[in-house]
């Protein structure tokens, strides 16, 4: 296991500066989540970015819970991973597929050298409203993607969050071989 490799240097970072990312930055990763697995090659996942530049970006903050406007407000660029059109008889595969296509993006951010949090705390119909996302379709999660900021500079309420050490539990709590084991 290599430590330089993206998966394991991919963190939920709270410490990102305003500095926009590029064109090419942004194109990089996106071009990476749209390589995801897909089931039935369905491709369900609408993108929609908000960079820092964009007059929406303070929008799209404000619809994030307060705890995550706190420093998502510092980062460059907020993706919005949505669904497409939710037929009648709804495929659970949909939110799989774009859980698939944000861990591309949040790799190949990693592997740029820029910093992710995924979130889970948004109000939905803001969200909708400022991306123009319609009703058919669902926001599955918010990518916050930015360039690293300065530890000298990240507020006292996030220092303890900043520099929590990653941690994931033994491979043996959660994988056996054959059958279902003890050691689950």
């Amino acid at each position: 296991m290599s430590r330089d490799n993206p998966i394991f240097l991919r963190k939920s970072s709270v410490n990102f500066n305003s500095d926009s990312l590029s064109k090419a930055e942004i194109e990089s990763i996106v071009k990476a989540s749209m390589w995801a697995p897909s089931s039935r090659n369905g491709q369900p996942w609408r993108i929609i970015g908000i960079t820092k530049d964009s007059d929406k970006f303070t929008k799209i903050i404000s619809c994030l819970s307060s705890g995550n406007q706190i420093w998502a407000k510092n980062s460059g660029l907020v993706l919005i991973f949505s669904t497409k059109k939710i037929e009648d008889e709804f495929n659970p595969k949909t939110f799989l597929d774009i859980g698939f296509s944000g861990q591309n993006a949040m790799i190949e951010a990693t592997k740029l050298g820029l910093e992710t949090h995924p979130i889970g705390g948004w109000d939905e119909e803001s969200v909708r409203s400022v991306a123009k996302i319609p009703q058919e379709s669902k926001v599955a999660f918010i990518l916050i993607v930015g360039k690293p900021g300065k530890e000298s500079e990240i507020s006292e309420e996030l220092i303890n969050s900043h520099e929590k050490t990653r941690e994931r539990n033994a491979v043996s709590e959660h994988f056996n071989y054959d059958q279902w084991g003890e050691k689950f």
